[in-house]
């Protein structure tokens, strides 16, 4: 087997937006969630799970302080309606 000569293929380079990678990791996120709640695990179950795991994810690589201020803006955003899915129109 040998080495591959990148002039043997076009490469493409796209630029990817941190819009762009937010939503590939919503994917992930997305479908490890249906599959969890597929295997019969409950939905509150799995969010509680995703939101611990994400919490501690943020306090290690920000720190408590950095992650508690943040935390601080998450009531007024869900209520504003940041994290609902389906608005009821009016």
């Amino acid at each position: 087997m040998r080495d591959t000569d990148q002039s043997e293929y076009e490469i493409e380079e796209v630029a990817v937006t941190d819009q762009d990678i937010r939503r590939m990791a919503l994917g992930y996120i997305d479908e490890a969630f249906a599959e969890a709640v597929a295997c019969g695990i409950d939905s509150a179950a799995v969010s509680h799970a995703a939101l611990f795991t994400a919490f501690a994810d943020l306090v290690t690589t920000f720190g408590e302080e950095a992650v508690a201020q943040m935390a601080e803006d998450l009531p007024s955003r869900v209520r504003r309606g940041d994290y609902t899915l389906f608005k009821p129109l009016h």
